[in-house]
């Protein structure tokens, strides 16, 4: 069924004929504003602000924004001259009480009008002059006019500004005590945020103050705050001010002094309520103080996350430290660390430290049923169990073991891949151990967050009915640690994989036989290098306007062995005469990829979002293609949604063109063939809601294709060519998402627009929507 298409024409002539329409639109749409305005009062249609000076030298141009962000309140939202919200307002009844739908429509769509009695200029004045007095300008005059039309009842305030030259800074003079506090503020001088002859700002004062109160955090002034410092500001004839910085009289004798910790005590079992007696002797381990015992957690793994010691200065960041390190040792729910002041001991304070833990649940069972659909086009349930233990060998070990099935069948729209059955069976384990296991003694202590040790050993049985069945096994070892909240380190020098073919059908090894790329990347299955990526994501800092997630990663296989075989043989390896490692060739390659995507929050509801996705890979020695485990497909829910999954590419190869020597691809092998070693594609969706808070949706469009490093006779057309921006495939469409924040369920409507495998990228004319691919998923594409 071919799609409906309308096309709408425009000319000058029919515009200008339209204006008086437009015009006439605009009048009554403002005749409708007014309608619910109070007798004796205006619709108050915004403000606007003015600054000047007699002197030419001072800036009044960049006043103007700060003055401007003073005007109360906002104006009813306008476009075009019309004020679509407020006609709603009156449209349902305005001031009148009213109920139901109406009621709903008033208050969710509309909005009532803003006054003139609500703008009450003499307040931002007020507002203004301090703006100005906060910034430097001193003595200056502020004054407004209402411009006001009889007729239409609408009212706007003009503000003007007149000041005189900045104020700069001339003098800046620190506590001049010998006692520990004022010599400790004076330490702190050379990395102030006062400078001399900078222009004075009320914010630049109030950032020293955090400044000087974060620094002396670190040196042991416990008790001290930012509010016992003063300023004391004089200004001169000349535009000069002078700055002292004091303390306050009343602050209290303890926040004029440094304190030490006395005494460290760790309780493992802490509970709300609990009293801290010593009914049991603690376990003393190093200086510290650990109750109850170490039957639970062994006390140099939880004293690995502890950054507080006796005799030490409190350091605020060493107390956020030990916090945010025991927490994310995931075994505990909650980590207090409670302090008790001693008598002084000399010129120094003294803190009794209790470091409090509440254990979450140790042990734990899930089981969960979902639908999946893999990037090979298979679809159907899956089913999950998975135990987790948050302390396997008394260390804080987290140990995940899980088991998998699933029954999947092909959900193309063509017959001969429909109907195509797979089972899939498998387990795995992996152990965090938080610390850093090496040969080297390596603790990362500036951190808040906890590095990490992992192993991975996992297996997994495939059955492709009609194909072929499929062991693999694999096994990682490598660590993780986030220097930052925003940045991740991931790093995995051990990675073996190994899969091997059993059972092919004779169709299978006949289309094996007919393709040798395809042969080579099933048998090339032994797997031996590392990974290594890298993740910057501001997403979890909230209220940002820009958020950003870039991932770039590296994988490589046989390098050193490789390097070994040369070493040892004095050639390096061909895929015709391969390295072999118990007799099995290994592969050898080298993958970069990367993953970028931009959040603009346009409003807490609005978003655009984007994503860049980017890949190559590079067989080398003993391998001319990658292992078909580690190439890339491209189409599908989470990728160009306008095409079935791993239906595209690579380049413009076409699978139901004939091959050469009169061979016809089957379909019903086409998808193993539309991978590659080159990815590029991009992805753009608008979100907004529809029906708060749960029922969202989207518009969206993408992009991309994959391509082969190497030509392949059996493949024409896929490999990497100068001209692949004309050989992307381009997609859009229309989304609706029902987002119940732990769970969201999505259903896309894409269609083509530029398929690579037509010609001049032509799109195609059927499908199962007319042109439209209905994409049922779980999650957010990206």
């Amino acid at each position: 069924m071919m799609p409906l298409s309308r096309h709408v024409t425009f000319s000058l002539s029919s515009f200008l004929r339209g204006l008086p329409l437009v015009g006439l639109l605009a009048i009554l749409a403002g005749c409708s504003s007014t309608k619910s305005v109070p007798q004796g009062d205006y619709l108050y249609i915004g403000g606007d602000i003015k600054a000047a000076s007699p002197y030419p030298e001072t800036d009044t141009k960049a006043l103007e924004p700060e003055l401007n962000a003073a005007i109360r309140p906002q104006p009813n939202l306008s476009f075009l001259g019309m004020r679509p919200k407020l006609w709603i307002y009156n449209a349902m009844g305005g001031n009148r009480e009213r109920k139901g739908i109406a009621n709903w429509i008033k208050t969710r769509l509309g909005e009532p009008p803003v006054l003139l009695s609500d703008a009450h200029p003499e307040r931002v004045q007020g507002q203004m002059v301090n703006r100005l007095y906060n910034n430097g300008y001193f003595s200056p005059t502020v004054e407004h006019s209402v411009d006001t039309t009889s007729k239409r009842k609408m009212a706007m305030v003009h503000y003007s500004a007149t000041v005189g030259r900045q104020y700069t800074i001339q003098q800046i003079q620190f506590p001049q005590g010998n006692d520990s506090l004022s010599m400790a503020i004076r330490e702190t001088e050379p990395q102030s945020l006062l400078k001399v002859n900078d222009p004075y700002h009320l914010e630049t004062l109030i950032a020293e103050r955090l400044r000087v109160n974060e620094v002396l955090k670190e040196r042991g002034f416990f008790f001290f705050d930012e509010g016992y410092l003063i300023y004391h500001v004089d200004s001169t004839l000349n535009n000069k001010v002078n700055i002292y910085v004091r303390l306050k009289d009343t602050a209290p004798q303890k926040a004029l002094i440094p304190y030490r910790y006395q005494q460290v005590r760790i309780f493992t079992d802490f509970s709300l309520g609990d009293t801290l007696g010593d009914s049991e002797p603690p376990v003393q381990f190093r200086d510290y103080q650990y109750y109850p015992d170490e039957e639970t957690f062994k006390a140099k793994t939880i004293l690995n996350a502890v950054f507080v010691e006796n005799g030490d200065l409190y350091s605020r960041k060493r107390h956020l430290q030990t916090i945010n390190r025991l927490m994310d040792l995931g075994t505990f729910k909650f980590a207090e660390v409670r302090f008790t002041p001693l008598d002084s001991i000399g010129l120094d304070g003294r803190l009794n430290a209790d470091i409090l833990l509440t254990q979450a649940k140790k042990k734990s069972v899930r089981a969960e049923v979902q639908t999946v659909q893999k990037s090979n086009g298979y679809a159907g349930p899956a089913l999950t169990v998975g135990f987790r233990n948050r302390n396997a060998l008394r260390g804080a070990e987290l140990l995940m073991v899980n088991l998998v099935g699933s029954f999947e069948s092909q959900l193309h729209g063509d017959s001969a891949r429909s109907g195509l059955t797979s089972m899939e069976v498998g387990a795995d384990a992996e152990l965090h151990v938080p610390r850093i296991i090496s040969p080297f003694n390596i603790r990362i202590s500036g951190s808040m967050y906890q590095p990490r040790t992992r192993f991975k050993l996992g297996f997994r049985f495939i059955n492709r009915q009609e194909f072929f069945q499929q062991n693999s096994f694999n096994f990682e070892y490598g660590y993780s640690w986030r220097q930052y909240a925003t940045t991740e380190l991931q790093i995995n020098p051990v990675q073996v994989q190994y899969s091997r073919l059993l059972n092919p059908t004779p169709a299978f090894q006949e289309e094996l036989a007919l393709r040798p790329f395809l042969a080579r990347a099933f048998d090339q299955q032994l797997i031996i290098g590392g990974n290594y990526r890298l993740v910057y994501n501001t997403q979890g800092i909230a209220g940002r306007t820009h958020q950003f997630y870039i991932s770039p990663g590296l994988d490589f296989s046989g390098g050193l062995w490789g390097l070994f075989y040369r070493a040892k043989n004095g050639r390096p390896a061909d895929p015709e005469n391969p390295n072999t490692f118990r007799g099995q060739a290994l592969s050898q390659y080298a993958k970069f990829d990367l993953e970028a995507r931009y959040y603009f929050n346009i409003t807490d509801k609005l978003v655009l979002a984007t994503r860049l996705l980017g890949g190559y890979g590079l067989p080398y020695g003993n391998s001319n293609v990658l292992p078909y485990i580690k190439q890339y497909g491209i189409g599908g829910p989470n990728s160009i949604r306008a095409f079935p999954a791993r239906s595209l590419g690579p380049g413009v190869y076409d699978p139901t063109v004939l091959m050469e020597g009169g061979n016809e691809v089957s379909q019903s092998f086409s998808y193993f063939d539309q991978t590659g070693d080159i990815r590029l594609e991009g992805n753009a969706e608008f979100r907004f809601p529809l029906l708060d808070p749960y029922l969202k949706g989207a518009l969206f469009v993408d992009a991309g294709n994959i391509w082969l490093v190497n030509e392949d006779p059996t493949r024409p057309g896929g490999k990497f060519s100068g001209n692949f921006m004309s050989q992307l495939a381009v997609g859009a469409g229309a989304g609706v998402r029902i987002d119940v924040q732990f769970f969201v369920i999505r259903a896309d409507l894409a269609y083509p627009l530029r398929d690579p495998t037509y010609p001049n990228g032509d799109r195609p004319t059927s499908g199962l929507f007319g042109t439209g691919v209905l994409n049922l998923a779980i999650g957010y594409p990206f």
